[in-house]
């Protein structure tokens, strides 16, 4: 069985679920997450999940057949300790899932059918703009210049410390429209003990979660 993080895992279940091709759009729209940075990389370089660029430039994940059998092998895994109460329930299920398959003799890739796509998005409707001019270029170069390499993970807290000329309004609208237009990758960070009170306060509600962190393009 191929050793992977809690976040991976769950990567797994979200693409199983699924069982389609998924664009990081898609599961920020739907679920408040993308499948990004080290757990994307981890989980191709397994060779559990593809991973290419779909029309409008987000990233595609879809498991592979070797995916789908790290699924059934993770249905009777131990859960993860110490990882609170969503871990232990996810595997009660996927339990009861293992369970069920082996009494009817179904396959689990068989269990699933895929879900529905959302619908094209509708011609975007022209609106008499309310924040300051240029604001969104210039969050592009503060990004460039608080990014160390092509797809750099950048903080919130940093990147307002840049437009400290813009207020936390304006900049949270920006925000939200490029991530509505999928120019912009937003995600909470994993290791939350390692968030300042700065970071907390910098940090943008979508999703029904704090993002503390941007990236561009995440993964080439």
């Amino acid at each position: 069985m191929v050793n992977l993080k809690p976040s991976q895992k769950a990567f797994l279940m979200l693409l199983m679920a699924e069982a389609r091709e998924v664009s990081n759009s898609e599961l920020l729209a739907r679920y408040g997450v993308a499948i990004a940075g080290a757990d994307s990389r981890a989980l191709v370089e397994a060779k559990l999940v593809t991973r290419r660029k779909g029309a409008n430039g987000a990233l595609v994940h879809e498991l592979t057949d070797e995916g789908w059998a790290q699924c059934k092998r993770e249905l009777g895994a131990e859960y993860v300790r110490g990882a609170g109460p969503a871990f232990p329930a996810l595997h009660a299920l996927l339990g009861a899932v293992d369970r069920h398959l082996s009494r009817s003799g179904v396959a689990l890739a068989d269990m699933f059918t895929a879900s529905t796509a959302p619908p094209a998005p509708r011609p975007a409707v022209k609106v008499k703009p309310v924040v300051k001019r240029g604001l969104e270029k210039r969050l592009l170069a503060a990004y460039d210049r608080l990014s160390d390499m092509p797809n750099a993970w950048v903080s919130l807290t940093d990147l307002r410390a840049e437009l400290a000329g813009d207020s936390f309004e304006d900049v949270n609208h920006v925000l939200m429209k490029m991530a509505v237009a999928r120019t912009i990758v937003l995600v909470p960070e994993e290791d939350q003990r390692t968030l300042t009170a700065a970071d907390h306060a910098a940090a943008i509600h979508i999703g029904g979660e704090d993002k503390h962190l941007l990236s561009i393009e995440a993964v080439a």
